[in-house]
């Protein structure tokens, strides 16, 4: 029964949920200046919203925490986070009257980690608003998404740059295990990818990035649902940061990025920065608000003094913790950060604050960071108003000159130019403190052009041309006379410009700029980094900012900096070409406004070379490349003495060519691609790739290595292995000189196999391909060291591509006898002479096209963050670290291997074995040879569900995971109902089958397993179809790129075959809830609960928690020979499931729900875990009797002990009170040794008072 002081709160709590809309969240909206709430469009009933009341019109996303218990659960109830000032939404938690955020988690500390999960869904805010007189009934649809998550980032001191979020445990992001990620998007592994972004992402630099291939019918909203669809994304076990703070999260679909905010014309090709989610972390349960406005101060311009800085920023309060109930201090330090962008006009929020003592730091971009307050005391729930003054940092200007041995030239062409500014002599990148701006978001990833980087003879060709950029000044003033018109806005201010606008290219016919007097002359380039007294040189770039874009957050601070230009061609020395020259900037605090500088660049050396391509060693007579395809890519490198690079080129060579010719210069500025290939004419920078910025050759003798497929760079007559992978050595001279070398490059080895398909008989005889049009990958390993040298490809002609074989039923053989006739007269067979991995995928992926610029645009940069596809990301993908080519075949012995679909091959069982299948070849010839594959083990399983030992249906719709492991706990087959071979013929009899409908490629609005249904079938499961494993990691990029090692199930045979199996199988089956029988929203019973990936032996990942069904018993399937089958009846049991809310009291003594408290269940033998998001938890369990303990720092518990019935519900809800103990003192012996004390003191009062005491839980 529940306690009659709760009555009171519930009565309170259905009052305010009377007046409280069901649907109201908070996102990040548009930040503004403008009291009372200094945003708009960031919630449902803000008054100052532009479209009304709702969030902004396109894709909308809410994160659990955050978006309340209200929302989450679709009743009414508590509210999740709310913005600071908000005085629409009850019941208020706001500054100025009790801040005590809702919707909040805890940092982790030192002594402490905060674990949880975050459930992200998507749907579409007013849809209507984009209906036209031509579509009154749109459609939206995107195939990906792309999720930025902030993680922690620490500088070479270790210090925070950035804090954020983490997986937990043995989870590892960075090496792309995606395993605690589950989404209604997919159920394929395969198609979910994570990692962290470079330092150079336009976004979020630094963050983690995940992407997420949409299957089924991806992601749409349709006005047949009345664009009602919803998509969830669950991420399990992270670790909250240390650092408080309001944290964001940046959300991108289709490969698109807004370049405004939400206005006419729309935009619907990707998210609205205003739609995007917050999550608050707070220091202590209590926090504390910290806010106001950032003001120029003494040193800026007199007509600036006092007026509000419009500028991205940072301010942070670092200081010692203090006990929240004596404010006596603590040993704890604490710290919390806000960021602001331009738009915010100076006003700042640091949300979260423990309370504590503070110094605080605040900084902006050009305003270096200042000590601006000391000693600041707050107390639990306190606002507290306060404006800082901050000064601007200094102007840096400088010429450049384009120099040789006689003094001042002309530059060499049209060139990007690259200015770095550092704050050592030890010039790596984290040093670099600020850089002239590139563009980050399109490949070659250089200085601005309108247009794109496509050349013609030595500059760029029309209408391309150099791009003016400049700092992203939003006034309060003109500066100068570009930002003359109000709001004085810089028309050419992009998030990473450093100055008044120019362009940053040089060019032998260029003027400076008549208005900046600023860009190229003819022979020289001034640049210039700030303006005096109004912003001053920026530095650091950082994602944090609440805008779509990085950008600069600080300014260069007193201390002595080391100014580089980069320019392909040219060197920074002294007059003799041979000594680096620095070029040092010393700023003294509040006395240097502004430091000129000259520096000279040299033109260096230049090689010219001519490659001569041989078949044989035999008279040395050069001959055409050949075919089938129309060319293949030359990659040249120059490296000195000590293995480093110094030069890179490339050329596409066309088959005809018997030589060809290369420059090397230095770096960047490499290529072109002859048309009509979509990125002719394009020539590329490294730093985007390697991070190798634009330079020249310093004058001394390098070594010249170079690659192509098929062909080695050899010392003639290259007819053995000591002549190959001979580099040929150069000079370099100063001065513009140029060198000239001839070498050569030898035709490698080559195989030419065919697959045939077999029985198991001894002799063998041949049968027709069982499974139709699947992929048949051939390996080739070198087996002196068994490495992967090669998967076969071969040249369609029909479509002009490089595609993996695959299966024809009618036939025995791969290739077939009418191959020619399928693919084309000049199509390939099975034959390798190196990998075609260069012309796949060339340098880089060509840029996508934007349909509506003016909106949002189309980049590759999200694909990329993950796969980093093209040759120019890595050296790996043509050489080893020794410099030996890896697109050649090299003369020696080889094994193959071929792996497809439902067939095994003798002497291989798992991937990277070599088999018996061995070729020997040698150099300028092809060797012919065969694999034959034999056709495998084939299951049909049927699985029903029960409950209470009685048939049932699935109460939602589920996703489906099989998966059979031999004895030895490996997997041998698996489907799932998002991949699997079902999908390759929709209308065949195999695949998965819910009584009896055919179910493949689920995601999206495409359903998996129905609700309702009784029993699934799979029929004819031969293996491993395209299957990724969640606990796979990086496997799913070696799927999508590269082969997929597709395979059957070995079994017995009663002749001598290596490889037959003679033990049993075991059947393992998960659901995964997705949607509820008829709707998306509200999320379903546990939703995305499952996929814990029990093996025979053990489970792998705990932290997915218990789907809703259970196999009780062990399903052995008994052996089978190969070629033949098996069948199993596998029943699925109905778990148990408790629910409940997690609330405590406030220091005020509201209740409020709290998030990522720790919930566990534990019997004798085991424990389960789960978490609490805006109060709510779930988690399917077994039937036991278990207790349940629920913890969070800072909070009192009680055990208490449940009996969950067999497929019961059970619902508990925590009621949980402060200890008074401040949180870094905080352990589970003190904490529960106070609970038991504070709850013998309630108990008691509350006998004496009521005759009754009070439950920490309710059960019903």
């Amino acid at each position: 029964m529940v306690h009659r002081g709760l009555l009171f709160f519930f009565v309170i709590l259905l009052v305010i949920q009377l007046f409280s809309p069901v649907s109201a969240h908070t996102t990040i909206g548009n930040l503004n200046d403008i009291p009372p709430y200094f945003r708009s469009n960031d919630h449902e009933l803000n008054p100052t919203n532009t479209f009304g009341t709702a969030h902004v019109p396109g894709p909308l996303a809410y994160l659990w925490s955050g978006s309340g218990f209200n929302f989450y659960t679709n009743t009414s109830g508590p509210p999740g986070y709310q913005s600071p000032f908000q005085d629409f939404e009850q019941p208020l938690q706001v500054a100025g009257n009790s801040y005590s955020p809702e919707g909040a988690i805890l940092t982790s500390t030192p002594n402490q980690d905060n674990i949880g999960d975050l459930i992200l869904a998507i749907n579409f805010s007013q849809p209507t608003a984009f209906t036209s007189q031509e579509n009154p009934a749109p459609t939206f649809r995107y195939n990906n998404i792309t999720i930025y998550i902030p993680a922690p980032l620490v500088d070479k001191s270790g210090e925070f740059i950035q804090d954020g979020f983490e997986p937990a445990g043995s989870i590892i992001w960075d090496l792309g295990d995606s395993s605690n990620i589950l989404t209604t998007l997919t159920g394929d592994n395969g198609q979910i990818f994570v990692g962290k972004a470079d330092m150079n992402d336009p976004f979020a630099p630094g963050w983690w990035a995940i992407q997420i291939l949409a299957t089924g019918s991806g992601i749409e909203f349709t006005p047949e649902r009345d664009w009602k669809e919803h998509y969830y994304i669950r991420i399990n076990q992270l670790r909250a940061p240390d650092i408080a703070g309001r944290y964001l999260f940046k959300i991108f679909l289709g490969g698109h990025y807004p370049v405004k905010k939400q206005s006419e014309p729309l935009i619907n090709s990707t998210m609205p920065v205003e739609n995007w989610p917050v999550l608050l972390v707070k220091a202590e349960l209590d926090s504390v608000i910290i806010y106001g406005t950032l003001r120029y101060g003494e040193i800026a311009n007199p007509v600036l003094y006092g007026e509000p800085i419009r500028a991205p920023g940072m301010i942070r309060a670092v200081g010692t913790a203090i006990d929240p109930i004596t404010n006596e201090p603590t040993n704890r330090r604490v710290e919390a950060r806000g960021y602001f962008n331009a738009s915010s006009g100076g006003h700042f929020e640091i949300e979260g604050v423990a309370p504590g003592i503070y110094d605080i730091f605040a900084s902006a971009a050009g305003f270096p960071e200042q000590l601006v307050s000391t000693s600041i005391m707050v107390i639990r729930g306190q606002s507290l108003l306060s404006d800082f003054y901050l000064n601007p940092g200094p102007e840096i200007r400088g010429e450049i000159y384009s120099k040789n041995c006689s003094g001042r030239t002309p530059w060499k062409s049209e060139l990007p130019i690259s200015v770095v500014i550092y704050d050592s002599d030890n010039y790596v990148e984290q040093n670099v403190d600020s850089y002239s701006p590139i563009n980050l978001t399109h490949a070659p990833y250089t200085s601005y052009v309108i247009g794109n980087t496509i050349f013609a003879s030595d500059k760029l060709a029309a209408p391309n041309a150099p791009k003016q950029v400049a700092f992203p000044w939003e006034g309060p003033i003109s500066y100068y006379p570009n930002t003359a018109i109000p709001p004085f806005i810089d028309p050419f201010g992009v998030h990473n410009g450093v100055g008044p606008s120019q362009v940053w290219w040089v060019s032998p016919t260029a003027n400076f700029d008549p208005v900046t007097g600023l860009g190229s002359d003819s022979s020289s380039f001034r640049f210039q980094f700030g303006f005096q007294r109004h912003y001053g040189a920026p530095k650091r770039l950082s994602g944090m900012v609440p805008q779509t874009f990085a950008t600069w957050i600080d300014g260069l601070g007193p201390g002595t900096y080391f100014i580089r230009a980069y320019v392909n061609g040219y060197i920074q020395t002294d007059i003799s070409s041979a000594v680096f020259r620095d070029y040092p900037v010393t700023i003294v605090d509040k006395q240097t406004l502004s430091e000129d500088l000259f520096l000279d660049l040299w033109i260096s050396g230049t090689l010219n070379f001519t490659v001569h391509f041989h078949d044989s060693a035999a008279g040395l007579q050069t001959q055409p490349i050949g075919g089938p395809d129309p060319g293949r890519f030359l990659l040249a490198e120059a490296v000195d003495s000590s293995g480093e690079l110094v030069a890179f080129n490339f050329t596409y060579v066309p088959s005809s060519s018997r030589s060809a010719t290369l420059t090397l210069n230095g770096l960047g500025m490499a290529g072109v691609i002859s048309p009509p290939d979509p990125r002719a004419g394009v020539k590329y920078s490294l730093f985007r790739y390697r991070g190798i910025r634009d330079y020249g050759i310093y004058p001394g003798t390098y070594l010249l290595h170079i690659f192509m497929r098929g062909y080695i760079h050899a010392i003639p007559p290259g007819d053995e292995s000591t002549y190959l992978d001979q580099p040929a050595a150069f000079s370099i001279s100063s001065c513009g000189s140029f060198s000239s070398l001839s070498t050569h490059m030898f035709r490698g080895a080559g195989i030419n196999t065919t697959i045939y398909s077999i029985d198991w008989q001894d002799p063998p005889s041949a049968t027709p391909w069982k499974w139709d049009d699947t992929s048949a990958s051939v390996l080739v390993h070198d087996v002196a060291s068994g490495e992967q040298i090669d998967a076969i490809y071969y040249w369609d002609s029909i479509r002009n591509i490089w595609t993996i074989p695959r299966t024809n039923s009618d036939y025995t053989t791969i290739p077939w006898p009418n191959w020619k006739t399928v693919f084309g007269s000049s199509s390939s067979f099975l034959v390798t002479n190196g990998s075609t991995v260069l012309e796949r995928f060339g340098p880089d992926l060509p840029s996508p096209i934007s349909p509506f610029p003016e909106q949002d645009i189309a980049s590759n940069v999200f694909f990329q963050s993950s796969f980093r596809i093209g040759f120019l990301y890595t050296s790996f993908f043509y050489r080893t670290p020794d410099f030996k080519s890896t697109i050649a075949i090299y003369p020696g012995q080889y094994a193959l291997s071929s792996w497809t679909y439902g067939y095994v091959q003798e002497g291989v069982t798992t991937l990277g074995e070599l088999g018996r299948h061995l070729v020997s070849v040698r150099i300028g010839h092809i060797a012919d040879t065969s694999v034959r594959l034999i056709q495998g083990v084939e299951f049909n399983l049927k699985i029903v569900f029960e409950k209470e030992g009685l048939p049932t249906s699935i109460p939602a719709n589920m996703s489906m995971r099989i998966r059979i492991y031999d004895d030895r706990d490996v997997l041998v087959a698996a489907a799932s109902t998002s991949h699997d071979f079902g999908e390759v013929d929709p209308l065949s009899d195999v695949g998965f089958f819910a009584d009896g409908n055919k179910i493949f490629d689920a995601g999206g609005t495409k359903p998996p397993i129905p609700a309702g249904t009784l029993q699934v079938e799979y029929k004819r499961l031969t293996g491993l179809f395209g299957y990724v494993d969640p606990i796979e990691g990086t496997e799913a990029l070696r799927r999508l790129f590269q082969f997929s090692p597709n395979v059957g199930v070995w079994g017995d045979s009663s002749t001598s075959i290596i490889g037959k199996y003679r033990g049993n199988w075991q059947v393992l089956v998960e659901l995964i809830p997705w949607y509820s029988p008829s709707e998306f929203y509200p999320p379903t019973t546990g939703m995305l609960h499952g996929e814990v990936h029990q093996t025979k032996f053990k489970i792998f990942l705990p932290y997915n928690h218990l789907g809703p069904f259970e196999l009780r018993e062990d399903v052995i399937i008994p052996n089978a020979n190969l070629g033949g089958g098996a069948t199993a009846v596998l029943s699925l049991d109905l778990r148990g499931i408790v629910t409940g809310t997690i609330y405590a009291r406030n220091m005020r003594g509201d209740f409020r729900t709290v998030s990522w408290a720790t919930i566990l269940f534990e019997t004798p033998t085991q424990i389960h875990q789960t978490y609490s998001f805006d109060g709510f938890y779930e988690s399917y369990l077994p039937l036991d009797t278990y207790m349940i303990r629920v913890e969070e720092p800072g909070l009192s518990y009680q055990d208490e002990t449940i009996i969950l019935p067999d497929a019961g519900t059970i619902t508990s809800n925590a009621y949980m009170y402060q200890t008074g103990v401040p949180i870094p003192e905080f352990s589970m012996y003190t904490s529960t040794i106070l609970s038991i004390c504070i709850c013998i003191s309630y108990f008691l009062v509350s006998k004496r008072t009521k005759g009754k005491k009070k439950p920490i839980f309710e059960k019903q």
